[in-house]
């Protein structure tokens, strides 16, 4: 992919007549609330968008991104970078109420006047490809943190024999 830098919108009569593509990557400071995910802001996504229409004479852009980002593990709290990688389909529509006039495999991108800003389009596939827990790949953060997951099953293992009876205890109290 391109590492030219791509503009903050399209204007969307031009670039659907000419069949437009775009390559290249939109940095992360441009995406706020992306940006809110993240640990660091420095990095990028790489973007390749096409426009067009189909038979139906609906506005089609077939797009791929791909980043590396730098989040927070969800067991350790230490940062780990996990790669992103998303291919989509939207419609673009002029409104809500266009949204049903659409075939089945698209998803609508609602963009009322002729100005699609290309960094909010890429900012929400991001949000959306991203995982719901993020963690390391090896369990080296539990082993950091001290945990042990044997003297954890021994825990679980002394709890359960308790649960047994539960009125065992009361026979302490009796004594």
């Amino acid at each position: 992919m391109s590492k030219s830098e791509i503009p903050s919108y399209v204007d969307t009569r031009k670039v659907f007549l000419q069949e437009g593509n775009l390559v290249g990557t939109i940095v992360f400071s441009r995406m706020k609330r992306f940006q809110e995910c993240l640990l660091e802001n420095q990095g990028n996504v790489q973007v390749e968008l096409e426009f067009s229409a189909n038979k139906s004479k609906q506005r089609i852009i077939i797009g791929k991104l791909k980043a590396s980002a730098p989040v927070a593990c969800q067991r350790c709290l230490e940062a780990v970078q996990i790669d992103l990688e998303e291919s989509f389909i939207l419609a673009l529509v002029r409104q809500e109420s266009d949204i049903d006039k659409l075939e089945e495999p698209l998803d609508p991108w609602i963009c009322e006047d002729h100005k699609l800003d290309v960094a909010a389009l890429i900012e929400e596939q991001l949000l959306l490809c991203l995982p719901i827990v993020s963690t390391h790949d090896d369990k080296g953060c539990l082993t950091n943190l001290g945990y042990d997951e044997q003297k954890n099953a021994t825990i679980d293992g002394a709890s359960q024999d308790s649960s047994k009876n539960p009125f065992a205890i009361l026979k302490t109290l009796k004594d």
